[in-house]
């Protein structure tokens, strides 16, 4: 059959990526579609991109038909309809299960009110409007309640509890009676997920072991049953009333789907990475559901200690504790080698278990010991954003306690009319016990230039010149640099 609908779909497609739909209508149901099979759900970030696929016994000619159960925080501008046949219109309920539905569902009907202070209120409800119940007593008296959300409500049961979620109304003409498939593609916020890394260092802190484990949250207020799920990972600008309609602009579900087995693997489409769940998924409301989705056993860490020195910005003689950062390599010798998709990390290392530190011993530690947590201490929590294959990617912990710096300004002079100098002193103390390396970074432009220095930078470039300068145990070493400003 020729399809005018299908027609419009393909011709959207070939001229733009995100549109939406909205037709108002004035509509009564009429049929009772199928239920909907098992779902197909691309999840981004922030929302999700969803794929119902129902059935509707529809006869030759006009056909209002009904599709209840549609996700609650769906956003109506998204939604799309593909069927064999016209649609003439839709209408988008909204309404949600709540007073204002309950109230008018009990239209007719006695209830029994509470209030907070335990008055007992009974009546026939009339209306409800406007947030305000109206209540017939007996006697054919009336009473206003102008705030019945302050009451509680005693029901034998829920009105309406086998209609959940949103409910589309849709007037649509075809040529013939029969069964039809219908698939409904929609964006419903509140449907996303995210990454949580957990970065386990040795004792040496110079090998990891790395774990990204997905989130799943289903906050839609509809459960999910059986389905197919994919996530998405990239940056995908999601404007007001828009949505990106995956099928119609090209993408073929199959074929972008990675194909995996214990952790799904990333497969590229256009300028973002998918991972396909291999299993299907029951995603019940208000749930999180977690899967690895990165994991590496011996990876290796360089831990640096890192002071910005701050040029033309005044002076302080109070110590500045440096910044205690691991830095690592998306490489595939370290295990790693795939996409690493944004998300917050948390940074633990391993400890040697002390048997003078476990209850069961007979032995209490010393005052000065620390406890070991059954080898494993909490170092701190950062968040990166998204790693490609091969680059390299750093984790800030928070600032070192032993390991200090001082920066005094030792001299600044006007040099020509529109050149000026000033010398820095970075004093760089290390309380440990043993040799630490500190990193100096000095940020740099096109007005600003080193003329004089004590050490040899490590790397330059235009923007910044970097110093490795090695702090003896309990001991110190300083930096001395001329930094010229012209104007």
């Amino acid at each position: 059959m020729t399809c005018p609908a299908r027609q419009a779909f393909a011709t959207a497609a070939l001229s733009v990526l995100f549109f939406f739909l909205l037709l108002p209508a004035q509509l009564s149901a009429a049929s009772a579609p199928g239920k909907s099979s098992s779902p197909d759900i691309t999840l981004f970030p922030g929302w999700g991109w969803v794929l119902e696929t129902r059935t509707a016994d529809l006869q030759s000619g006009r056909n209002e038909v009904t599709f209840p159960g549609i996700a609650r925080q769906l956003d109506p501008g998204s939604l799309l309809i593909d069927m064999d046949g016209d649609l003439i219109s839709l209408r988008t309920r909204t309404e949600h299960q709540g007073w204002e539905r309950i109230f008018r569902d009990l239209t007719g009907k006695q209830i029994r009110l509470i209030s907070e202070t335990g008055q007992l209120v009974e009546g026939e409800v009339v209306e409800f409007t406007q947030g305000r119940l109206y209540l017939r007593k007996e006697g054919g008296r009336f009473m206003l309640i102008p705030n019945p959300h302050n009451y509680r409500l005693e029901l034998a049961a829920m009105p309406d509890a086998d209609k959940p979620g949103v409910q589309l109304d849709a007037v649509v003409n075809v040529d013939r009676s029969g069964t039809y498939p219908v698939r409904i593609f929609y964006v419903a916020n509140g449907l996303s997920w995210g990454l949580d890394y957990s970065i386990v260092l040795n004792e040496a802190e110079d090998k990891a072991a790395i774990t990204g484990l997905a989130q799943i949250r289903n906050n839609s207020g509809t459960a999910w049953e059986d389905a197919r799920v994919r996530l998405v990972a990239g940056e995908v600008r999601m404007s007001p009333r828009h949505s990106p309609h995956l099928r119609e602009a090209g993408m073929d579900m199959d074929v972008m789907m990675a194909r995996a087995e214990a952790m799904p693997d990333a497969e590229q489409y256009a300028d973002h990475y998918v991972y396909q769940i291999p299993s299907r998924l029951d995603l019940p409301e208000r749930e999180l559901y977690q899967f690895p989705l990165v994991a590496a056993e011996s990876v290796d860490v360089r831990k640096i200690y890192r002071y910005h020195v701050r040029p033309f910005s005044g002076t302080s003689e109070d110590p500045r504790r440096l910044d205690i950062v691991y830095a690592f390599q998306n490489l595939d010798e370290q295990g790693l080698g795939k996409p690493m998709p944004a998300g917050t990390v948390r940074v633990y290392r391993k400890t040697g278990v002390d048997e003078t530190d476990r209850p069961d011993s007979g032995t209490a530690g010393t005052a000065g010991d620390v406890p070991s947590n059954d080898g494993m201490q909490l170092l701190g929590q950062d968040r990166i954003q998204h790693v490609a294959k091969g680059d390299r990617f750093e984790v800030m912990t928070g600032r070192a306690f032993d390991v200090r710096a001082i920066e005094t300004l030792a001299r600044q002079e006007q040099v020509a009319p529109r050149v000026r100098e000033e010398s820095r002193v970075i004093a760089l103390k290390n309380d440990k016990k043993e040799k630490v390396t500190a990193t100096v970074v000095v940020p740099l432009h096109r007005n600003l230039t080193v003329v004089n220095e004590n050490y040899r930078p490590v790397s330059e470039t235009a923007n910044r010149r970097v110093y490795e300068i090695d702090i003896p145990a309990e001991g110190e070493a300083t930096l001395r640099i001329t930094i010229r400003q012209s104007n």
